[in-house]
């Protein structure tokens, strides 16, 4: 049976209809604590887009959920509608639990910041499994990466993940011309509210960007994840964390809690 496939929905002896369920390959993003024993989960599911799930008895010591559904890993699930937008999960499987990113610090600390971005960015219930397959390649790179003399929020490879989320979402800003007159050159300026770069002439409507950054923010939007490293050097770090952070303030009315305050 294929992937997100239902699971049946038959009819219980007092006349009420069984809820269906369906399998969907997830990543868990958070955990939210709920009574003494269980948890809503927050997924980034490849069928169905985020989704929150009620996962009963998740904290107790002797749940078999219990180490399956930590946030980073990725897990086939066996899920149940429930009331509202609040699914009920009944199994897990784990895929791939990325164990590289439990054994240090600096990468559990910057997959929490990619987790973060996912959960802020992509909408409920929308189906798209880009920001799906985008999470797990980045969590997958980051699992076996080093760590780098920055602090883990500004690694290339979140950065990188955060930018792709944001064109994922239909957000990215102008890089390639000056969003106010078209000008394909000369582009010092940005503005969060315009929707990106400004010429020269135009710059006094927004703020002034080192041109590193700008070069990094295209080389990151054009390279895949791989090359995260090489678009984005510790120099442009900073700034491309900057231009993240405003894009999304302005468009989502969001600010991460594990940005740099702007």
């Amino acid at each position: 049976m294929r992937t997100g496939a239902l699971r049946g929905s038959g009819s219980c002896d007092d006349g009420r209809v069984a809820s269906a369920t369906y399998s969907a390959q997830a990543i868990v993003l958070r955990m939210v604590r709920y009574g003494e024993a269980d948890g809503v989960m927050a997924l980034q599911t490849l069928e169905r887009g985020r989704v929150s799930a009620f996962a009963k008895g998740v904290r107790r010591p002797t749940s078999k959920l219990r180490g399956r559904l930590q946030p980073g890993i990725v897990v086939q699930l066996e899920l149940a509608p429930g009331k509202g937008e609040l699914h009920s999960i009944r199994g897990a499987q784990v895929i791939d639990a990325n164990a590289g990113l439990w054994v240090q610090g600096y990468r559990l600390q910057a997959a929490s910041s990619i987790l973060e971005a996912t959960l802020r960015v992509t909408p409920e219930e929308e189906e798209n499994p880009g920001p799906f397959h985008l999470l797990a390649r980045g969590l997958a790179l980051l699992a076996v990466s080093p760590p780098r003399p920055t602090p883990p929020r500004l690694d290339p490879l979140v950065l990188s993940v955060q930018l792709k989320l944001i064109l994922s979402a239909g957000l990215l800003p102008q890089l390639a011309a000056c969003v106010v007159c078209g000008r394909g050159d000369d582009l010092p300026g940005f503005s969060a509210r315009l929707g990106g770069m400004l010429c020269e002439g135009c710059q006094e409507r927004g703020e002034v960007m080192d041109g590193p950054i700008h070069q990094a923010l295209v080389a990151i939007v054009g390279r895949p994840l791989a090359d995260a490293a090489e678009a984005c050097p510790p120099s442009a770090c900073a700034g491309v964390e900057r231009v993240i952070g405003l894009v999304l303030r302005e468009h989502l009315g969001v600010e991460l809690r594990s940005a740099t305050p702007l």
